[in-house]
């Protein structure tokens, strides 16, 4: 066979076949979606029919919440009695999270204007701010939603 139609042909089954896979992985990110949302009262049906954009302000708006539920949570554990430095521990985390969920704010603000570089800085803030405490569990889904936030970042301004 022809050396030339054989990389055309080459070609042609990878194209097919990457267009295929493609096609495959949005139904299966639409399917899920959409039954995420008839599922449970906790998904918006938003992220069904979202695109890129629309999935980075649902991220960057969980990862608002994430921030200011567990700034919450923090001012509630202040409230019982604790020693000394656990008291301090609490206190400084109170601070970082009560800056994280003016940062998240305004970063929801950014990114409604299209300003992603700034968007990009105040999530690289809230992420790097996680430290090992009793808040763990809720210092890693912020900092989880926050590298999600990043990622969709980078492929909306690349648009």
């Amino acid at each position: 066979m022809n050396p030339a139609l054989c990389t055309l042909y080459l070609f042609l089954a990878s194209s097919l076949i990457l267009f295929h896979a493609e096609s495959a992985a949005n139904d299966v990110i639409t399917d899920t979606c959409q039954k995420s949302a008839a599922s449970s009262p906790n998904v918006g049906p938003k992220s069904s029919t979202a695109n890129v954009q629309g999935l980075g302000l649902i991220v960057l708006n969980l990862l608002e919440s994430n921030v200011t539920s567990t700034f919450s949570y923090i001012q509630e554990l202040l409230k019982q009695q604790w020693d000394p430095y656990v008291q301090k521990c609490l206190s400084d985390c109170s601070e970082l999270y009560s800056d994280a969920a003016e940062t998240t704010k305004e970063a929801v603000g950014a990114y409604q204007e299209k300003r992603y570089p700034d968007v990009h800085n105040s999530v690289t803030t809230v992420s790097s701010n996680g430290v090992t405490s009793p808040l763990t569990k809720q210092n890693g889904g912020a900092v989880q939603l926050s590298y999600m936030e990043l990622a969709i970042v980078a492929i909306v301004k690349g648009l």
